[in-house]
């Protein structure tokens, strides 16, 4: 029985751990050369992940051409949808606590960039996907 709990336990303590990735600067800056390498394999094929982000990071026309998302998930997330807010950004004071930004999942056609709260729960991730050798924000998927 008492295995069962510490079991338990460590499952219970493996999951929280997951829940709130790259929370250190040292570890968005991890998470920053992993997706900014030609090793990456989101940075093979035709559109080299970098490359877009960078425009799209810095380009609201270019921004915006690149946004596959319906127009109730454009209304809702409106704020949210600035050149600006996709980056990674190393842990900042926002409404009285700690908030950061860091790429998570990145493969050959998707890329994640998890936002939210030192310490505590992704507020929404934003998903970028290969399509047809581009790539796009296909969607926000909010948090907790």
């Amino acid at each position: 029985m008492r295995k069962f709990f510490f079991i338990a336990a460590l499952a219970a303590l493996m999951c929280t751990a997951t829940e709130a990735k790259a929370q250190t600067a040292a570890e968005v800056d991890a998470t920053v050369a992993k997706v900014m390498s030609a090793k990456a394999p989101c940075n093979q094929g035709p559109e080299a992940f970098k490359t877009f982000i960078g425009k799209f990071s810095t380009d609201s026309a270019f921004m915006e051409s690149r946004v596959r998302l319906t127009d109730d998930q454009r209304e809702k997330y409106a704020s949210l949808l600035v050149p600006d807010n996709f980056k990674a950004k190393r842990p900042f004071a926002k409404d009285d606590d700690e908030y950061y930004q860091a790429w998570g999942e990145i493969q050959y056609t998707q890329v994640y960039l998890d936002c939210g709260w030192v310490d505590s729960y992704v507020t929404h991730t934003f998903e970028f996907k290969r399509i047809g050798g581009k790539w796009y924000l296909d969607k926000v998927v909010p948090g907790e």
